[in-house]
This record gives structure tokens, sequence and C-alpha cells, in this order.
């Protein structure tokens, strides 16, 4: 046998061998292994869809809260800076529920701040420009936060709040020191601005607790016996 015809032969036994089953060009998912997949799938969306939309109303109630407490230091941060007063006032629909014509929407839902350096003898207007959202870029849609500004009503032997009761200002006065200052004798220490989905099922809020306007960021429902949590 000549050199040639033997590698010749050698190679055709190395190459692969064509299958003797036919192609089936038409294989696939059966229409019951689909159905089965589509109904795990369902399974799992339903079970995981309310942790996850719990979890996204508390992340918007956190970020209105954030903004809430970055409203409270900056104004008291320029207050002691300008040594002069400043006043925060927070509104939500509650207080007004006045629509902008431009939008069709609520001026004050999500809840919006303003910062101002005087007392207002008339209640500012919802088109004044320097309201600031606290929608966080408006990434909070309308009815989705709700906000509520509370003073201490009752205390009990230590000092602890026991009881809030709505604030009728919705406003938080900072001194030229930087000091919470107090001009109605009827409010007292300490305010909450707290952030709360609709049904109140999550809160959190901001605690201005002395008249030095030290603050502290609380969270869940309040406890009377404790003073622990939100109002």
């Amino acid at each position: 046998m000549k050199p040639s015809n033997f590698l010749v032969k050698f190679l055709l036994r190395l190459s692969p061998k064509r299958s003797t089953y036919p192609l089936n060009l038409n294989a696939g998912f059966s229409l019951v292994e689909l159905a089965i997949v589509v109904l795990i799938i369902g399974i799992l969306s339903a079970i995981a869809a309310p942790s996850w939309n719990a979890f996204i109303s508390r992340q918007r109630i956190r970020t209105v809260n954030d903004g809430v407490f970055r409203a409270l230091r900056s104004a008291q941060s320029d207050a002691k800076l300008k040594k002069a007063d400043r006043i925060v006032e927070f509104r939500d629909i509650n207080i007004d529920s006045a629509t902008n014509p431009s939008t069709g929407k609520p001026y004050n839902d999500p809840p919006r701040f303003h910062i101002y350096s005087t007392s207002k003898t008339t209640p500012i207007p919802n088109t004044d420009l320097l309201w600031e959202s606290l929608g966080a870029n408006s990434e909070i849609k309308p009815g989705m936060v709700k906000l509520a500004i509370k003073e201490c009503q009752t205390k009990d032997a230590n000092d602890n709040c026991t009881a809030y009761q709505d604030d009728p200002n919705d406003q938080i006065k900072f001194n030229h020191l930087g000091a919470v200052e107090i001009n109605d004798p009827t409010q007292e220490l300490p305010f909450a601005v707290t952030a709360s989905t609709t049904d109140d099922g999550f809160k959190r809020c901001v605690i201005v607790e002395t008249i030095l306007g030290s603050m502290r960021i609380a969270e869940g429902e309040f406890d009377s016996a404790t003073g622990a949590g939100c109002p």
C-alpha cells in the first residue's frame, strides 16, 4: 500500500461520522413546558411584588425625610453664618390643595419647603418661586408621600414627650445663634417633621429636640411610653 493511500484512509477514520438520525428542524419547547414556565414566573412575581413595593415606598419616605433634615440644617447653618433669623416652613396638600394650572397637579404634592429671613404676616403664595419641592428631582410623584409637622403637647416627669399635636404654623424658626426660637406660648419643644406613606404604614421623621437646635432622625410608629418613633 502506498503511503499516500494509507494517509487518506487514516484521515477518513478520524473524521466525524454523519448522524444516522434525521435532523428535527422543529425542535423547541412544547406548549405544556411553556405554560409551566409562565406559571412559575407568575408565582414568583406574586411573591416578590409586595416586598418590592414596600421597599420602594420606604426609599421614598427616606428620600423626603433626608430632604427635611437638609432643609433644617441649612436654615440653622445660614442663621448662624448670616447672624440673622431663618424660618423653615413646610407645606403639604393638607395645608392648601390648590392646583397649579400649568401642570394640573397640586402645588404641595409632593410636599414643599421654604426658607426665608423674616416672619410673614400673610401666607406665602403658592406661586412663590422660592418654594422648593421635597420630591427629589421629580422622583416622588403626587399621592406617594404625606408630611406632618407636629409639636409636643404633653410631657412626663422625665421631660419626655408623651403626646404630639399638629403645629398650626408649620414653621420652625432659628435665631441668629442657630437656636430654636419660640414666640408662641402654646408651642413647646420638641418639634417633629414626619414623612409617611399615605396609609401611615411607614414613618420616618426629623425631631428638633432642644432649644439649641439639636436634631435626631427616628423611624416607626410613636410610642408614648418611651417617646421613641414618629408622631
